[in-house]
């Protein structure tokens, strides 16, 4: 099964408050990080494209969570 990688920090933070899974944190050159998640990338398609067209509706608590989980990893090497 492909998994979903995405380098966008927020896009990412909105895949995981709607519920998909990160799997782990891959260092990119130029201090970046890749999200790479254990969810297909035709899920996590589906929430890019809801986002940008503006439908996507995400409990706000579950987005300020996964921002933070994000950094805390991030930050954390994890």
């Amino acid at each position: 099964m492909k998994n979903y990688s995405s380098s966008d920090f927020y896009l990412s933070a909105v895949c995981l408050a709607c519920n998909c899974t990160i799997e782990k944190l891959e260092k990119q050159p130029g201090n970046f990080v890749e999200f790479v998640f254990r969810d297909s990338p035709d899920k996590c398609h589906e929430i890019i494209v809801s986002y940008w067209a503006g439908e996507l509706r995400v409990d706000p608590k579950k987005l300020i969570s996964a921002i933070n989980e994000l950094k805390t990893r991030i930050h954390e090497g994890v």
